[in-house]
């Protein structure tokens, strides 16, 4: 990732969708029973890793529009 241009108009974007998605894998990788958490529990946590499924792919786009915008693929 160091080579992809710091100045790239999707950089900003990239940089956003990344921290959304450790912020989420953060919040739901806390060490979690599964057997003993509730079921309202297990929602939050089922939409959280649905958000988070998105926000990689999300950076993978931009992750690779970078790259070929900078012949890097």
């Amino acid at each position: 990732m160091s080579d992809r241009d710091p100045k790239h108009p999707l950089r900003r974007n990239l940089i956003a969708t990344q921290e959304q998605l450790q912020q989420q894998l953060d919040e739901v990788c806390d060490e979690v029973i599964v057997e003993s958490t509730p079921t309202d529990e297990l929602i939050k946590i089922e939409e959280t890793l649905a958000a988070a499924s998105e926000a990689a792919k999300e950076a993978i786009s931009l992750r690779r529009r970078l790259d070929r915008d900078q012949g890097l693929t």
